[in-house]
Order: structure tokens, then sequence, then C-alpha cells
């Protein structure tokens, strides 16, 4: 179990699944690792980072998740605080490690319609053009990927899609 450090979420964690839920255990989102899970704490945004055998993940309240980092060896996450993981390994040393949440801090920022922070990643983030044009699309908000788009080709598809042919 690992309670959200404002109090407001927890994780339950069992071998291969993460229940999600509010601090009144409202269901917010459950899934399924392959992998087995090792361990798993929030950051202080509200997304709880996770690590299984060979990844470090993340998952948003809303179910969006993705790999932040490939592992050589298991990690057990004690707490993600400013951008850096804070874990112990299998000797049993205590280390740190930088993450890299432009991925993660982007969807949280779209799903909070936070468009600033939103275009704040997009241009210094280094986020891959193509897979993010492509997840603005598929949430719904190809107005957003339109202001970030240069191919001429692709703004008119976006520009047809949204209806805003200029």
């Amino acid at each position: 179990v690992s309670w959200s450090p404002n109090g407001q979420y927890v994780a339950f964690m069992s071998k291969h699944n993460v229940v999600l839920a509010g601090k009144n255990l409202e269901y917010h989102h459950s899934f399924h690792e392959n992998i087995r899970i090792k361990s798993g704490c929030w950051d202080e945004n509200g997304v709880f980072i996770y690590s299984t055998l060979s990844h470090v993940k993340y998952c948003l309240l809303n179910g969006d998740s993705g790999i932040i980092h490939s592992l050589q060896s298991p990690v057990y996450i004690v707490r993600v605080h400013k951008q850096f993981l804070h874990f112990i390994d299998r000797e049993q040393t205590v280390n740190k490690m930088r993450l890299n949440s432009n991925e993660y801090l982007f969807k949280l920022s779209l799903h909070k319609r936070q468009f600033n922070d939103v275009k704040l990643y997009i241009t210094n983030g280094r986020l891959c053009g193509n897979a993010v044009i492509g997840y603005l699309k598929q949430k719904g908000f190809p107005e957003v990927a339109l202001h970030f788009v240069e191919d001429q080709q692709t703004r008119f598809n976006l520009a047809l899609e949204y209806g805003h042919i200029e």
C-alpha cells in the first residue's frame, strides 16, 4: 500500500496488479503487469511511479501510463521527489537517480487542461513529434497539435480533422 504525499490517493499493489483509489477508496484505475511489480510510490504531482523487474513506469489517475526508464537490475522505490527517484537496490544501498518526467508531466498537464504547461513540455521537453501529435489526436486535442506542427501536409490534415480551415 502506498499513499500519496497529500493523502488524497492510495495505490494497492499485488504481485501483478495495482489499484489506484481515492482517500475514501473510490476507484480511479487499475492495471495488470505481466512482469512482477517490485515497488511503487507517488510523486508530488499525484502520479504513481512503480518498478518492475526491468523498468520504472508511471500511471496517471486517468489510466495513461508508460515507461520512464529501463533497468539493468531491480530497484525498490522509496520516494519520488522533484524528478528524482530514491531507491534501494539488491545490494541494499540507497541510491538516487534523475527521472525524465517530461512525458508524464506533459500528459498530466493535458489532462488538467493546463495548455501553457503543455506547450512548454512540447517545445522544451524533447518529446517525439509524431508520438505527441498522435497522443493529442487520440485524446481529442487536434487543435492543440495544430499549434506545434510545421509540416504543411500534417497541418492541413489536422485542420481538416479539427474543422479549422484557414
